[in-house]
């Protein structure tokens, strides 16, 4: 089976009702499928939040430091992050993790580009398939 060169997951939820930052990022989590069962301590939320305030400052955060701040061990931080960067919302550059972008808003852009660009490959795909045993759709 072929590696993906990224990995999607979107869940249309309800908004939140309050505007608050954490149950806000928690929703975000939540709809691009970071929160899940397995993760009763919300690392992959709590990661995302470090991430997200360390941006201001320009600068990443090791593996070690965001350990200390979500405090499970180093091995549960480095699996979501690998998520993370799986999902194109976190890279690595030295040894720092950060949001892909500037900031969190031009991160999800982003990874919408991606999303048209891995739809439209599916589509083309999908129209040749169609073609090659002759069903018929409307262009």
């Amino acid at each position: 089976m072929e590696q993906a060169l990224r990995h999607f997951t979107v869940k249309r939820l309800r908004e939140p009702l309050k505007n608050q930052l954490d149950q806000d990022i928690e929703w975000i989590c939540n709809s691009l499928g970071f929160l899940t069962s397995r993760d009763q301590d919300k690392t992959a939320f709590k990661i995302l939040k470090a991430l997200i305030n360390s941006a201001k400052t320009g600068k990443g955060l090791t593996s070690e430091e965001l350990t200390e701040y979500v405090e499970p061990t180093v091995g549960s931080v480095i699996y979501h992050l690998k998520k993370l960067m799986k999902a194109g919302l976190v890279v690595k550059l030295n040894s720092n993790y950060e949001l892909r972008m500037n900031s969190f808003l031009k991160t999800i852009e982003e990874i919408e580009k991606e999303i048209a660009i891995a739809l439209s490959d599916i589509k083309m795909i999908a129209k040749d398939i169609d073609d090659r045993v002759g069903l018929v759709h409307r262009q």
